[in-house]
C-alpha cells in the first residue's frame, strides 16, 4: 500500500474516533449514525480488504454506540445501521466465494432483523441467504429462501425487490433443468419489470430467458431474447450489457457447434469490452475465445487467448479466475498429449481452489489431476487426488463431483491392477449415474434432443453418447452427399441425353435444310431458265410483231399502186387476225409456268375482269411499259392507257398508288 493511501486512511480513522466537536480533555463522544453512515458509504465504493476493514469498522462503531444506550429512535437507527454493515460485509465474502463467513453473517443480520422487526432488511437477509445456498448447489434451501424474501417484498410492495427474487428463482430452475418452470419465473419478472417501467431489469429478463432457450435447443427463441436484450441495453447505452448478450450468443454457436459463427460474436463482445477496459469481462472474453479456438484445433491461438485470460486473472488476483485459466491451460495441454505440464496447471488451480474454498470446483480440478497422473504412471497419487476429489464432492453434495471422482478412481485402480476395486468404484458410478438422470432428467432430455454437446466431457457415457452423436450426424451427411451425389449423376444422363438427342435432331435438320436448299436452288435455276425463255419468247413475239406491222404498213403502200386494193386489204385482215391470238398464245403457256396461280387467283378475286384485261394484267407483271404492250397486242397506246384506268378501277387501286406495285402483290 503507498504512503498516500496509507496517510488517507489514517485521516480517515481520525475523522470517526474523533468527530468534530471533540474536545482535548479526553470527553469521549458517542457515535452517531451519520458516522456510521459514512463510513458505510466508503465500505461500498472499496474492494476487498479495504471494504472488509471499513465494515467491520462501521460493525465495531455501531455495536459501540448501542452499548451505550440513547433514544429508542436513535437505538432503532444503529441497530439498522449494523444490519447493513453485516450484510455489506457477508457480500463481499460471498464474492470471494468465501460463502461460509458469507453465510453466518446474513443468519446473525437476520436475527438482529427479526429481534427489530424491520420486514425490508427480514426480505432482504433472505434474499441473500438464498443467493449463497444457489452458489452452493443446494436448490432446494435456496427456493425455499427465496419464496420467504418474495413474500416479504410482496408485503411491502417492493416491485424491485420481487422482481430479482423471481429472476433467482428462475435461475435456481434453469440449473436444475425445470426449464419450463424457469421460463415461467422469468416470464413473470419480465412482467413486474415492465409493468413498473425498470427497463434495465427487462433486458436482463429477456438475456437469462435467451439462456433459458439456449438450453433447450431452442435457438429461435434464444436469438430472439437476445436480440430484445441488446436493443434495451443499446437504447440505454449500456455497452457492458450489450458486450455480454453478445458473449452469450456467442455462446450459444458454440453449444451448436459452429465455433466460426462463435468466434465473430465472441470478437465483437471481445472488442467492446477492451474499449470499456473492463478486465473482468475480458477474462471471460478471452477463455471463451480459446475456448472456441480448441474446438477448431488451432491450439496455437487458443493458448495465446489462455494466456491473455491468465494474465488479466493474475492481474486482477481473482483466484477463481486464476484458478479456471490454470485448469483450462491444463486441459489444453492434455489434448497436446503434454501430461507433465498438464499436472503443473492442475496443481496450481487445486491450490487455489483450496486456497479460496471453492469446494466443488477443488473437486473437478483434483479429478483433472488425478487422470493426468495416471498418464504420467502416478498411480498412487492418482487415487490420493481422487480419493480427497469424491470427499470433497460429497461433502459438498454434488452428484456430479462424485461421479467424475468415482470413474477417475476406477481407473486408477484398473491401472494399479486391482479389478475389485476397479468394479466397486464403477458400480458405485452406475448409481450416481442413474441419480443424476432422475434429478435432472429433463435437462438431460432437451440437451440430447437439441444435439448439445459439452466441451468439457469426462464422463465414460457421456462421451459415448458425444461420439453416438457425431457418428450419426457423418451418417447423416454421408447419405446427404451420397443422394446429391445420385441426383448430380442424374442429371448429368439426363444432360448427356440431350444434348446427344439435340444433335441428332440438328444433324437431321441440317439434311433437310440442305435438300431444301439443293431443291430450292434446283427450283431456282428452273425459274430462272423459264424467266429467261420467256423473256426471249417475249422480244421474239415482239420482233415478230414489229415485222408484221412493218409488212402491214407496206401492203399500205401497196394499195396505192396497181395492186388490187381488195387483195391487199384482205391480206391485211388476215395478217392483223393472226397478230395478237397467236402471240398471247404462246406467251400465255411461258407466263403460267413462272408465275403459276397468277391469273387463277385475278379471276378468284376479280371477277369483273376482260380476257383482255387480265392480259393486260400479265404484261403489267412482267413490268412491260404501254409501248412494249401495244406492240405486242396490237392496239394502239391510247387503247392501252384507257384499259388502264378501266383496270385500275376495278382492282380499287387509288389513282396516288402505283399499279405496277399492286398488281406485283397479288
Amino acid at each position: 500500500m503507498s504512503r498516500l493511501r496509507i496517510i488517507s486512511r489514517l485521516l480517515f480513522c481520525l475523522s470517526w474516533l474523533f468527530p468534530a466537536g471533540v474536545q482535548s480533555q479526553g470527553v469521549e463522544m458517542p457515535y452517531d449514525t451519520a458516522l456510521i453512515s459514512s463510513v458505510l458509504a466508503k465500505a461500498g465504493d472499496a474492494r476487498d480488504d479495504e471494504a472488509i476493514q471499513l465494515y467491520n469498522t462501521a460493525i465495531q462503531a455501531a455495536e459501540k454506540c448501542l452499548s451505550g444506550g440513547g433514544s429508542k429512535a436513535l437505538v432503532k437507527a444503529v441497530k439498522r445501521k449494523l444490519i447493513k454493515a453485516r450484510l455489506g460485509l457477508g457480500l463481499v465474502h460471498y464474492n470471494r466465494l468465501e460463502y461460509a463467513v458469507s453465510m453466518e453473517l446474513f443468519r446473525l443480520a437476520l436475527r438482529e432483523a427479526e429481534a427489530s422487526g424491520d420486514k425490508l432488511l427480514v426480505a432482504e437477509c433472505y434474499f441473500y441467504i438464498a443467493e449463497v445456498y444457489l452458489e452452493q448447489s443446494q436448490f432446494g434451501n435456496s427456493m425455499e429462501y427465496y419464496r420467504l424474501s418474495l413474500s416479504g417484498y410482496e408485503k411491502l410492495n417492493d416491485d424491485s425487490g420481487q422482481f430479482w427474487c423471481l429472476a433467482g428463482m428462475g435461475i435456481v430452475q434453469k440449473l436444475r433443468g425445470n426449464y419450463k418452470d424457469a421460463v415461467e419465473l422469468y416470464n413473470k419478472a419480465l412482467l413486474k419489470a415492465r409493468n413498473t417501467g425498470m427497463t434495465y431489469e427487462e433486458a436482463i429478463c429477456h438475456n437469462n430467458l435467451g439462456n433459458v432457450h439456449r438450453k433447450t435447443g431452442d435457438f429461435a427463441k434464444a436469438m430472439e431474447s437476445y436480440e430484445k436484450a441488446i436493443e434495451v441495453f443499446r437504447k440505454i447505452n449500456d455497452v457492458a450489457a450489450v458486450s455480454d448478450c453478445l458473449n452469450n450468443i456467442g455462446n450459444l454457436y458454440s453449444d451448436n457447434h459452429n465455433p466460426f459463427r462463435a468466434l465473430e460474436y465472441y470478437s465483437q463482445s471481445l472488442k467492446m469490452a477492451q474499449n470499456l477496459n473492463d478486465e473482468y469481462r475480458l477474462i471471460i472474453r478471452y477463455k471463451n475465445m480459446a475456448g472456441a479456438y480448441t474446438e477448431l484445433k488451432d491450439y496455437e491461438n487458443a493458448g495465446l487467448f489462455l494466456e491473455d485470460a491468465l494474465r488479466l486473472a493474475e492481474k486482477s488476483g481473482d483466484k477463481s479466475f486464476l484458478g479456471s485459466c490454470n485448469m483450462l491451460f491444463g486441459k489444453l495441454h492434455i489434448v497436446k498429449n503434454d501430461f507433465i505440464i498438464a499436472s503443473a496447471f492442475f496443481r496450481k488451480s487445486v491450490n487455489l481452489f483450496e486456497e479460496i474454498g471453492a469446494m466443488p470446483e477443488l473437486a473437478e480440478a483434483l479429478t483433472e489431476l488425478s487422470y493426468t497422473l495416471i498418464n504420467l504412471n502416478s498411480v498412487r497419487e492418482a487415487i490420493e487426488m481422487a480419493d480427497k476429489a469424491m470427499k470433497i464432492a460429497a461433502a459438498t453434495g454434488s452428484l456430479k463431483g462424485r461421479l467424475d471422482a468415482s470413474l477417475c478412481l476406477a481407473a486408477c485402480y484398473e491401472k494399479a491392477g486391482n479389478s475389485d476395486k476397479a468394479y466397486t468404484c464403477l458400480k458405485s458410478a452406475a448409481a450416481l449415474k442413474d441419480s443424476i438422470y432422475t434429478a435432472e432428467k429433463y435437462r438431460t432430455i432437451e440437451e440430447i434432443e437439441a444435439g448439445f454437446a459439452r466441451s468439457e466431457l469426462k464422463k465414460e457415457n457421456e462421451a459415448l453418447s458425444q461420439n453416438s452423436l457425431l457418428q450419426k450426424q457423418a451418417i447423416r451427411t454421408k447419405n446427404i452427399i451420397l443422394l446429391l451425389l445420385g441426383i448430380s449423376l442424374l442429371l448429368g444422363i439426363a444432360l448427356i441425353w440431350l444434348i446427344y438427342k439435340r444433335k441428332n435432331e440438328a444433324k437431321r435438320e441440317t439434311g433437310v435444310i440442305r435438300r431444301q436448299s439443293e431443291e430450292i436452288g434446283r427450283l431456282s435455276e428452273d425459274l430462272s431458265a423459264k424467266e429467261r425463255e420467256l423473256t426471249a419468247k417475249t422480244i421474239f413475239i415482239n420482233q415478230k410483231n414489229q415485222l408484221l406491222e412493218k409488212l402491214i404498213g407496206e401492203l399500205d403502200e401497196l394499195k396505192k399502186t396497181d395492186v388490187s386494193e381488195a387483195s391487199v386489204q384482205h391480206l391485211q385482215v388476215q395478217l392483223k387476225q393472226e397478230l395478237a391470238p397467236n402471240a398471247w398464245k404462246e406467251f400465255e403457256v411461258q407466263f403460267n409456268e413462272v408465275h403459276p396461280g397468277f391469273q387463277a387467283r385475278l379471276i378468284r378475286n376479280y371477277p369483273d375482269l376482260t380476257p383482255a384485261e387480265r392480259r393486260l394484267c400479265s404484261f403489267i407483271r412482267l413490268d412491260m411499259n404501254t409501248r412494249e404492250v401495244s406492240s405486242l397486242t396490237g392496239q394502239s397506246i391510247k387503247s392501252i392507257e384507257v384499259a388502264r384506268t378501266r383496270i385500275r378501277k376495278k382492282l380499287g387501286v387509288p389513282h396516288e398508288q402505283n399499279l405496277t406495285n399492286f398488281i406485283a402483290l397479288i
